[in-house]
């Protein structure tokens, strides 16, 4: 029998709020991963570049670990600038560089106990 209702959600609830995924989130604890790298974030004013965050992180993954955080504390709470670099080959590229702004600061001291 091919019961074309169970694959749809119960209520339009489920549909109408777009940050349930954020609202879970929050209640779990952070990984070591991001732990290091809002801690990083949190201890300068200065830009973190891409690749600093890796290296912070541990992993190769810097983006994802920004995108898990943005989630955590609200898409504004951590900016990101990308700029012209010059790769090895001489060629110009774009980079990306991370920094905490006023509001993710704001949060991230209202819920320190939960997240560092």
């Amino acid at each position: 029998m091919n019961n074309k209702k169970n694959a749809q959600p119960h209520n339009n609830a489920e549909l109408s709020t777009t940050d349930n995924a954020a609202n879970t989130n929050n209640k779990k604890s952070m990984t070591p991963c991001q732990k290091r790298v809002i801690q990083a974030l949190n201890s300068t004013t200065a830009w973190i570049s891409r690749e600093a965050i890796d290296r912070i992180a541990g992993a190769s993954n810097g983006p994802e670990v920004i995108r898990q955080l943005r989630i955590r504390l609200g898409y504004d709470a951590i900016a990101m600038e990308r700029i012209t670099v010059i790769d090895r080959d001489g060629l110009a590229t774009q980079a990306g560089r991370y920094q905490l702004t006023a509001p993710g600061r704001q949060r991230l001291q209202e819920q320190e106990a939960m997240y560092v």
